[in-house]
């Protein structure tokens, strides 16, 4: 047991490895032979089998990535993200934006939706989304668009004319909007370009104060009709109904585009409905209620105030009941239009002020918020 073990012929042999070119009997040294297993056997082992183990994570999304990815951006981990991949290296594509304000109450709106996780690395994780639609208000989500709303919210008044333009009653019609909101408590924004519509969603109602003619390109048109349909809500005075003739659906809206008019500043009185009397835009309001207007004919009268969720608000007492102010209810939204306002002096007189208050509020779902 003494003796140098390398020097005993009968020591135990080493066969981890066999000879080595250039190295000779590897297991004649059970040292050398150790060494050179570890190096060229053992390491190259190990680091195959990391290789193999992070090609399954880049495969199956990245653990650590979305872990990195969590900790740096707040959001909580999730099995597989949301958000558009990316190249291996490459900047990820963001998150879907979020919906915040889509709740049934149509309460504040929330904020923007996380973003992707982009691509493999986690520096790569898209950014956050945009704000929520409604955000100043809210916009209905799913359950009934038209339950109650609370909370302020933006209306945006536009004025646009393409045909004749009732100059006075537009700039007294614009300061009685901004009167009404102040009174009420909500914001408004005045406009007569379509730059709008590519922000409609910063706005929970669209006012048309006396607009005319061909006012929408055909994708405007589409972008309106999409908004409306989605729980937005719609006013409008005089000649909104002298507004886009022949668009199908703007008349789903306002009831039909008008049959021509009688003579300037003509006495008329307008009688209310009976099962209107409680509603915000004439609740207060004298009955027959006489005042001077340009009064607007609508021929097909008959045919769309049959059509589901239409209600005559008041008619003008002549021989063919003319309707003069009505509501819609239906498709996810709710309008509100009157005839009256042709003259500057309209906008001035503090009934009128009252009729599309309450017009105004019931459209935006907020008729129990009237001050």
């Amino acid at each position: 047991m003494g003796t140098d073990w390398a020097l005993n012929p009968k020591r135990p042999r080493f066969m981890l490895v066999h000879d080595v070119p250039g190295h000779g009997p590897c297991d004649e040294n059970p040292a050398r032979s150790l060494i050179y297993t570890m190096k060229h056997v053992v390491v190259p082992c190990v680091a195959l089998a990391l290789l193999v183990a992070c090609a399954s994570d880049r495969k199956s999304g990245g653990e650590l990535e979305r872990l990195a990815g969590a900790m740096d951006g707040g959001t909580p981990v999730r099995p597989i993200p949301t958000g558009g991949s990316g190249g291996s290296m490459a900047a990820g594509t963001g998150g879907r934006s979020g919906s915040g304000g889509m709740t049934n109450m149509g309460d504040p709106g929330g904020s923007g939706g996380a973003g992707g996780s982009g691509g493999v690395m986690a520096r790569d994780a898209g950014s956050g989304g945009a704000p929520g639609m409604g955000g100043s208000g809210g916009m209905p989500g799913a359950g009934n668009p038209y339950a109650p709303r609370s909370g302020s919210f933006k209306m945006l008044a536009y004025s646009k004319t393409a045909a004749f333009r009732h100059s006075g009653s537009i700039v007294t019609g614009h300061a009685m909007l901004d009167q009404i909101a102040a009174e009420q408590g909500f914001q408004v924004e005045h406009t007569e370009t379509n730059a709008f519509l590519q922000r409609l969603s910063e706005f929970e109602i669209l006012f048309f104060m006396n607009s005319t003619g061909d006012i929408f390109s055909d994708a405007e048109q589409k972008i309106f009709e999409d908004w409306m349909r989605a729980g937005g809500a719609f006013a409008g005075t005089h000649s909104a109904t002298d507004t886009e003739n022949g668009w199908a659906f703007y008349s789903e809206v306002t009831g039909q585009y008008y049959n021509g008019h009688g003579a300037q500043n003509t006495m008329g009185q307008v009688r209310f409905e009976d099962g209107a009397l409680t509603h915000p835009a004439v609740a207060g309001l004298p009955n027959p209620w006489v005042r001077s207007e340009e009064w607007y004919n609508f021929n097909q009268w008959q045919t769309w105030t049959a059509k589901p969720g239409f209600k005559v608000l008041g008619r003008l007492v002549t021989g063919s009941n003319q309707p003069i102010s009505y509501i819609r209810e239906w498709g996810n939204f709710r309008s509100f239009y009157t005839a009256i306002g042709h003259a500057d002096v309209v906008f001035k007189d503090p009934s009128v002020k009252k009729h599309v208050t309450g017009g105004i509020m019931w459209a935006v779902r907020r008729e129990h918020l009237i001050k």
